[in-house]
């Protein structure tokens, strides 16, 4: 008896270790299968007071720097800032960063100082370069752009490099330097010059760069993907140097990247900024102007940034100012509630009854046209903007109901559905629709339609050489050392 009680405990000691040992595993399983999303890592160095009296004083490039890493802060980076660096100090801050790159989803690197270029190679300028007497001294100590880019560009990691050099040609007017070197962009990489070939930039004379000023007003701006975020930049850069300074991007990344796509935004505030501009005629109009190029909530927050200071007077008869502004004693649920219904109604003026003698399927075009561009700010539409409620903009819309887990009521284009949009921020979903454009249908041989191209087409194209793809074009010619960066 004893001897079957010992046999039975054993039994059961045996199914509890496996029974554990189990949960363990499982345990473990899902740990491992929702890891912390990693860090984004930015770089950020501005180079000041230069040892050599051949390198001019750039009196605004630690104010870019100090500015730029105090927003990159409020993204969500992890900033390393580096000021006034020897050529010591680069070394130190790019192994420091170094080790930060296995946790790292994402890296940035800025840099406002001088740089030049030499025989190909491009090249950043610590504080202590030596006097510029010849090319060799010049660029002993000096960083080379491509040894950067190769030291943190990796397919498995988007790399975005920003260079606001300030450049005059050290060697003097009489220096046979002409020309950038293409740079090098790595797999995943994004690299911005402050300015387009052949050109100068102009350090500023207020306490930062155009450049940078540019990059400052835009960068914070959420929904914006980093390609709309530069041709903002772009243009605002042009703007504040008269046309003299156009900056200029290479790129190779495999995906969308958005600075603000982890912060989340008050609806209230949202709401409240509708309804302050919706009630200024002179916002209103701004507003307007700025829906041409910009999508809602953007156009919002932009034109909203001069109404801060403003407040809206309630209307006569005791009643209190914009629905919007209501909402700050309200509990979260029925503040968001509040707020879309705000919004709601302020969109029914703006978008659809903008104008009494329009056409009613101009008005459907025109929401159609904002809801896609919405969709479009959070991820999910990737298409052409036309107003065209079609497969795709259903498709799309579908998408953004089963990533915010919202049953869909229905399909099609409401100023309901714009609200939501409009009150939401990040990006949604992860992986755009695209609906592939169907092949042109052209006449066969015999007559008959078929899709693709004619038989005879196929032929020729088939007995054609091929030839090997263009190389990518030199973009080297009349850009100095004063030329990109």
């Amino acid at each position: 008896m004893t001897h079957r009680h010992g046999f039975f405990l054993r039994i059961l000691l045996l199914m509890l270790f496996v029974i554990l040992s189990t949960v363990g595993v499982r345990a473990a399983v899902e740990q491992n299968a929702s890891p912390q999303p990693r860090n984004r890592l930015a770089i950020v160095i501005g180079n000041t007071n230069y040892q050599s009296k051949r390198l001019e004083h750039l009196a605004n490039a630690v104010n870019d720097a100090t500015k730029l890493s105090d927003s990159l802060k409020r993204l969500n980076f992890e900033v390393l800032t580096g000021t006034d660096l020897t050529a010591d100090g680069f070394a130190k801050l790019f192994r420091d960063a170094e080790a930060k790159l296995p946790e790292s989803s994402a890296v940035l690197i800025f840099y406002a100082g001088h740089g030049m270029q030499v025989q190909g190679e491009n090249y950043l300028l610590p504080i202590d370069t030596p006097d510029p007497e010849n090319l060799d001294k010049l660029t002993a100590h000096a960083v080379k752009l491509n040894d950067v880019i190769a030291k943190f560009a990796s397919r498995d990691r988007q790399t975005f490099i920003f260079l606001d050099a300030c450049r005059n040609n050290p060697l003097g007017s009489g220096a046979n330097i002409n020309g950038l070197a293409q740079v090098e962009v790595g797999e995943n990489t994004f690299v911005a010059f402050a300015t387009q070939p052949g050109n100068v930039t102009v350090d500023g004379t207020g306490e930062n760069s155009p450049f940078t000023t540019a990059l400052l007003k835009n960068v914070e701006i959420p929904g914006l993907s980093i390609s709309d975020m530069m041709i903002r930049v772009r243009n605002e850069t042009e703007a504040l140097t008269v046309g003299r300074q156009v900056p200029w991007d290479q790129s190779n990344l495999r995906e969308q990247f958005y600075f603000t796509e982890q912060q989340m935004l008050d609806p209230a505030q949202l709401s409240a900024s509708l309804s302050r501009i919706l009630s200024d005629p002179d916002a209103k109009k701004k507003l307007q102007i700025e829906l041409a190029s910009n999508d809602l909530q953007t156009a919002v927050l932009i034109v909203g940034q001069t109404l801060r200071s403003v407040e809206i007077p309630a209307p006569s008869g005791g009643s209190a100012g914009p629905v919007g502004t209501q909402v700050a004693n309200l509990s979260p649920t029925d503040s968001v509630a509040v707020a879309r219904q705000s919004v709601v109604s302020g969109l029914e003026t703006l978008i659809v009854g903008a104008s009494a003698g329009e056409a009613q399927k101009d008005k459907a075009g025109d929401l159609a046209r904002s809801i896609q561009t919405e969709l479009r700010r959070l991820g999910c539409y990737r298409m052409q903007v036309d107003g065209d409620w079609g497969t795709g903009s259903i498709r799309a819309l579908t998408d953004y109901y089963k990533n915010t887990n919202q049953v869909a009521s229905t399909t099609e284009p409401t100023v309901g559905l714009l609200g939501d949009l409009f009150l939401r921020s990040g990006r949604i979903c992860k992986q755009p629709v695209i609906v592939k454009a169907k092949p042109a249908k052209v006449a066969s041989d015999n007559g008959l339609s078929q899709t693709g191209p004619s038989r005879k087409a196929a032929k020729r194209a088939q007995a054609a050489p091929q030839r090997p793809a263009a190389p990518p074009p030199d973009i080297s010619g009349g850009i100095g050392i004063g030329g990109v960066f």
